[in-house]
């Protein structure tokens, strides 16, 4: 089975979050590689970047320099050794069928811009949308896309 994964969960394999063991099982259900959108590898590095100046419960950054440097070291690993692979799709298509679901969706259900990019992905060649976001889930759910939602 072939499966779309939203940044969200692709985080949690490079970077350690409370549900990152579950998401690494989940995995084993895709065939590899596992690929990746330019919108997920923006959203993961720039959320990882964020992670290390803002400030959590403890008073401290959410993410150390060195946690950041790990998890970007085995995300580039990733890319090399090929277990991790980038998406070659036509953007201007991806954009389409966004447009499409916003235009089906758009007044009925919430659904945030960068949410309606990632569901659109199911149009090239994907299963099963896998998330972390219930929202994004719900809505991949009620735009008819088979779809699997990360628990905590």
């Amino acid at each position: 089975m072939k499966g779309y994964f939203d940044s969200g969960f692709l985080f949690k394999l490079y970077w350690r979050e409370a549900n990152s063991p579950a998401a690494l099982a989940m995995l084993q259900k895709f065939r590899p590689p596992v690929v990746m959108s330019r919108f997920n590898e923006i959203e993961m590095l720039h959320v990882a970047r964020r992670k290390t100046w803002i400030i959590g419960p403890g008073g401290v950054p959410q993410m150390t320099p060195a946690q950041f440097q790990a998890g970007l070291s085995l995300f580039e690993q990733g890319l090399q050794t090929g277990v991790l692979a980038r998406l070659e799709v036509d953007y201007d298509e991806v954009f389409d069928v966004a447009s499409d679901l916003s235009n089906k969706f758009g007044q009925t259900i919430p659904v945030k811009t960068a949410d309606l990019l990632h569901v659109a992905m199911m149009e090239f060649g994907f299963d099963e949308f896998v998330t972390a976001d219930k929202q994004q889930y719900d809505f991949a759910i009620r735009a008819g896309y088979a779809a699997t939602f990360l628990t905590s």
